[in-house]
């Protein structure tokens, strides 16, 4: 297994011709489609026009926003995202993906037939793939930045304690994001800690 980083061009997304203020933290496949966590800089009529812009996007159905200083953090949902089916449809795995100025950088655990197949098939779907990297797994970078800095909240704060400390709703609230965006992002984290305890102890067998 390996770590690889893909710059993916995805056509006909709401991504494409963003402004720069515009920053994609995070994406995951979700449904036929895609759901992102987004950083808007700016403030008032600005802010106003750019998220009227996203939501007027035809792949677009949902959009949720929370203020934080300097501008709002929202949770993007698509119906359709072509380079997301290819990605949910192969066995490789997400670890992050970060959107930028009309592409999406993606973080994946692959193996070299499975990514093989998976840049193939997103050149298939129209996206324009570029491979930046490529190195053996360092299983101490499993976890992005991010999802370690949530985790690692939720743990000092009790979320995992029995009874629990904190809702997720409260937890959730600290961090600026919906529950729902809270929750997979735990999850996806949860994933990969045990998947490396398994395969530590060698008793995964998936």
């Amino acid at each position: 297994m390996m770590e690889v980083t893909l710059k993916v061009r995805i056509p006909n997304t709401w991504i494409k011709g963003m402004k720069k203020n515009v920053k994609v933290l995070e994406c995951i496949p979700h449904g036929k489609g895609g759901k992102s966590l987004v950083e808007i800089g700016g403030e008032g009529e600005e802010i106003k026009s750019l998220i009227e812009e996203i939501k007027k996007h035809p792949f677009v159905c949902n959009m949720e926003t929370s203020p934080i200083k300097g501008g709002v953090l929202a949770t993007v949902e698509t119906t359709k995202c072509m380079a997301c089916k290819a990605l949910a449809d192969s066995s490789c795995f997400l670890t992050s993906a970060i959107g930028k100025e009309g592409y999406v950088e993606w973080h994946l655990i692959a193996g070299g037939k499975s990514l093989t197949d998976l840049v193939q098939q997103l050149k298939n779907y129209g996206c324009e793939v570029e491979v930046k990297s490529i190195k053996k797994i360092d299983r101490k970078n499993l976890l992005t930045e991010r999802q370690e800095e949530i985790v690692r909240m939720a743990f000092e704060k009790g979320y995992y304690d029995s009874p629990k400390k904190i809702r997720i709703k409260d937890l959730a609230e600290m961090l600026n994001i919906a529950p729902s965006t809270l929750a997979e992002i735990l999850q996806r984290g949860e994933k990969k800690i045990i998947r490396e305890y398994f395969e530590k102890n060698r008793i995964y067998s998936g």
